[in-house]
């Protein structure tokens, strides 16, 4: 016998997430993802001056903001063929990691760590001491890791001027600037940061936890001591113990658009599609599906520079205000496992091969990256040359269409515009969540967070924590999934 359970809405993330299960016995046999409250970005966009999107499409999320800003300013000047000096390709870059160092923070602290605390792990070995660190709001770990945030956003202000939806990113460069004193000040700061992360969050140096370039390393790691003497090695410790590590696989396919954009022109981060071999990205691959979702349109699927966004509340068979974005036609995950594993980091590799792609390589590989990411905070800080510029002269007409590609915190975040008499026509997002949290296509085709629901078993139906970890372990967004 089947039983349908709604959980609507799913707590503790950003925006509204509905999720429906429909069970036999105690294993998921069906999921549905749905973002439940539209907001209509896309339409607001129509008719205004194209600098209006770095103000309008930041506040698409009060948590990746800048990240927008930084799209937003990529698609402006690929319309305004416009270059931009070093300094605000390193300021740039520096911006968007920060804002994804915090993100993962919180995310690891707030959202996921809470849930080692629930009561079907009463009685396990590590349970006082996982109240202890991580409960809601009031863990020890939970209060250290709020203030190590402060620090890190104070060194936001100094690089941004201010956080949420700072103005200081533009297709022409930055406007906000480092002298020699707020760059000498910002690299003290970010210490602070660092020795939070080094004495509470790794028990070990940045430099030592990134020489771990393999499970070996990482499982001797892992066994050394007290599981206690780290936040990490306590959540890998309980994480093994809880059986989070059989939880989740998802698609099996993975897209990164590449980020951190250098001024050689190289990227940091290389984009690439991983479906068992790697190959490069092509944008003009992507789709956006609509059978499923609560829009109207004569065409089933849309490249996003040919995207419509015409809402159809009552549309037969709809069950979600999110688009089913689609790379080649087949459904992909992105996020930090996907850009570690394209990137081919070493450690993440090797956790895939050895445990596989579950709810647990997908925290270590977002925990990785925010390590990565602070000790390449570090480097470009040092490479700003205040008495170079960060602003270059901004060009005033507009092409036809620009297309801005980064990574946000949660993964592949795109704009599509088309202009026309210096104005905009259209302009279409795709964010992370659209991808990871998507509908079923056209083809009927799961999204990443139902395919990895699906085929689950539940210990209690009443208290699925299960089912927390493994959409937790895609941090979803639903206010930026249903801009």
């Amino acid at each position: 016998m089947t039983t349908r359970i709604a959980i609507d809405p799913f707590n503790r993330l950003e925006g509204d997430l509905r999720i429906e299960l429909i069970f036999d016995g105690n294993q998921v046999i069906d999921a549905r993802s749905a973002g439940i409250l539209f907001r209509g970005f896309e339409r607001m966009m129509s008719g205004r001056d194209p600098m209006d999107a770095i103000v309008f499409t930041p506040r698409i999320c009060g948590i990746c903001s800048a990240s927008h800003g930084v799209t937003a300013a990529k698609a402006l000047a690929d319309a305004l063929a416009q270059d931009i000096p070093p300094n605000a390709f390193l300021m740039r870059n520096l911006i968007l990691a920060l804002e994804t160092v915090m993100s993962h923070l919180s995310h690891f602290y707030l959202l996921f760590a809470p849930d080692l605390t629930n009561s079907q792990y009463q009685g396990t070995e590590l349970y006082k001491i996982l109240q202890e660190r991580f409960g809601p709001m009031r863990g020890t770990s939970v209060m250290r890791a709020v203030k190590a945030r402060q620090s890190a956003l104070e060194l936001m202000g100094l690089i941004a001027g201010k956080w949420p939806n700072t103005l200081a990113i533009h297709p022409s460069g930055v406007t906000s600037t480092l002298n020699l004193s707020a760059l000498t000040r910002a690299i003290g700061v970010l210490r602070e940061f660092i020795t939070f992360l080094e004495k509470q969050f790794l028990g070990c140096t940045i430099d030592q936890w990134i020489d771990q370039d393999s499970y070996e390393k990482f499982d001797g790691w892992l066994g050394r001591g007290d599981p206690s003497r780290s936040d990490l090695a306590l959540f890998t410790a309980a994480a093994f113990d809880f059986g989070i590590d059989r939880l989740g696989a998802g698609p099996g396919r993975y897209l990164c658009y590449g980020a951190y954009e250098l001024p050689d022109g190289s990227m940091w981060l290389p984009a690439g599609f991983l479906d068992q071999e790697l190959h490069s990205f092509d944008q003009e691959l992507i789709r956006e599906h609509i059978a499923s979702s609560f829009f109207r349109d004569a065409t089933p699927f849309r490249h996003p520079l040919e995207g419509t966004t015409t809402p159809f509340m009552g549309k037969e068979k709809a069950y979600s205000w999110a688009k089913a974005p689609r790379y080649d036609g087949k459904t992909v995950e992105v996020g930090p496992l996907a850009r570690m594993m394209i990137g081919r980091d070493p450690l993440v590799l090797d956790l895939v091969k050895e445990i596989g792609v579950n709810a647990l390589t997908r925290m270590i590989a977002r925990q990785h990256e925010m390590v990565r990411l602070t000790r390449q905070i570090s480097i470009w800080l040092e490479g700003i040359n205040p008495n170079e510029p960060f602003y270059g002269k901004p060009s005033t007409w507009y092409r036809s269409r620009g297309v801005g590609l980064t990574e946000s915190a949660r993964g592949s975040l795109g704009h599509w515009m088309k202009t026309s008499s210096n104005l905009i026509e259209s302009y279409q997002v795709i964010t992370p969540s659209a991808w990871n949290m998507s509908p079923r296509d056209n083809d009927g085709n799961p999204g990443p967070l139902e395919q990895a629901l699906i085929g689950m078993t539940v210990k209690d139906r009443d208290n699925p924590v299960e089912l927390n970890h493994i959409i937790r372990s895609f941090d979803p967004c639903m206010s930026c999934t249903v801009h």
